[in-house]
């Protein structure tokens, strides 16, 4: 099973990296198809409750290309966008 905390550690890191670079919206937490499982057995009582997959108030997404803890960031538009926001 992957590890929560490798996710969690992770996901803080990029996002701390993104903020650095000028991004400020993280909109989405991609992980692997393991890690997708991991995290909805932990929120399993939000999910059976009809609630979306979510972790750091971001959306929790499946991505194929990603293995084991391995988690990215999707940042909605570009930092020059972000900051017309």
């Amino acid at each position: 099973m992957t590890s929560i905390v490798h996710l969690l550690d992770d996901a803080c890191i990029a996002i701390l990296n993104g903020y650095r670079d000028g991004w400020t919206k993280p909109s989405e937490l991609r992980v692997s198809p393991s890690g997708y499982e991991s995290v909805a057995l932990v929120k399993r009582f939000e999910v059976s409750r009809g609630n979306p997959l979510v972790l750091l108030d971001l959306d929790v997404v499946v991505d194929r290309s990603l293995e084991g803890d391995k988690t990215a960031i999707t940042w909605a538009g570009t930092p020059e966008q972000e900051s017309q926001c």
